[in-house]
């Protein structure tokens, strides 16, 4: 085991009251947050071609409502795979008050993927917080032979450079311990940069609308199954027409063949 000592970055903008305006130097200020991880990486394990898929997700509020729509796009995709899905939530990843309840869910069922959200990051960019408590999340996942999947959370309404942001820490995190990175807030930009005005956040314009939940399950989907979301037949069930069914199918599928989540080299 190795000790982490993450680094967190703030930047203080000092501003004349002459009118004129100097900024500082980012002040570095080394916080010793101490995380526990195992130094080994783990190959990840490869669970797309299932007849049996075991999911748990974890993370926050912007899981909620998404298990139950990849459970049913799972059933359509596959008819004859067993699908199981659990939103476990237990907040941000490093939350130390469900830490040990979510092993032990993790330790307790046969789960071939996790869904992992809720790694902390900084609205404004100004700091940068620790990783060590989701590589761990991932290394004790590969060790139960579970697909781990980081999800990088959508923009909010209106903000152009957050979900490039967000994908590079994931994207970092799986740099130094193996992970697939699903391109959630990716697809996002791309879509809404061709139709700004479709609905996919909710009335407070930071969680997903009922379309928005669509459009990632659908990515998430990809990612599970291996199987493309744009080859699912229209479901009446989702209370969504066919053409926007197939519109976000097309561009869901589209980010991830120009953003592969996942290598599966050893």
């Amino acid at each position: 085991m190795r000790t982490i000592y993450s680094i967190i970055i703030i930047v203080f903008y000092l501003t004349a009251c002459s009118g004129g305006s100097n900024k500082s130097e980012p002040e570095i200020i080394k916080d010793k947050i101490k995380e526990d991880i195992s130094v080994t990486n783990l190959a990840i394990p490869d669970n797309r071609f299932s007849n049996t898929y075991e999911i748990v997700l974890f993370g926050n509020s912007h899981t909620a409502g998404l298990g139950t729509i990849i459970k049913n796009l799972i059933n359509v995709g596959n008819p004859y795979a067993a699908v199981n899905v659990v939103t476990a939530g237990g907040g941000f990843l490093d939350n130390q008050a469900t830490k040990q309840s979510r092993e032990v869910l993790l330790n307790t069922k046969p789960w071939t993927h996790i869904i992992l959200q809720g790694q902390k990051y900084s609205e404004s960019g100004a700091y940068i917080y620790p990783t060590a408590p989701t590589k761990e999340w991932i290394a004790k996942a590969k060790k139960n032979n579970i697909t781990p999947i980081l999800f990088p959370e959508h923009p909010r309404k209106g903000n152009t450079e957050e979900a490039t942001r967000i994908h590079l820490i994931h994207t970092g995190i799986s740099a130094s311990q193996r992970a697939c990175v699903a391109p959630v807030g990716l697809a996002w930009d791309n879509i809404l940069a061709i139709d700004p005005q479709i609905p996919l956040h909710s009335s407070d314009g930071n969680h997903a609308s009922l379309l928005g939940r669509l459009f990632t399950a659908y990515i998430f989907y990809e990612v599970i199954t291996g199987e493309s979301a744009d080859s699912l037949p229209y479901i009446e069930d989702l209370n969504v027409d066919e053409p926007t069914q197939q519109f976000l199918k097309q561009f869901a599928s589209e980010a991830i063949a120009a953003n592969q989540p996942c290598n599966f080299e050893s």
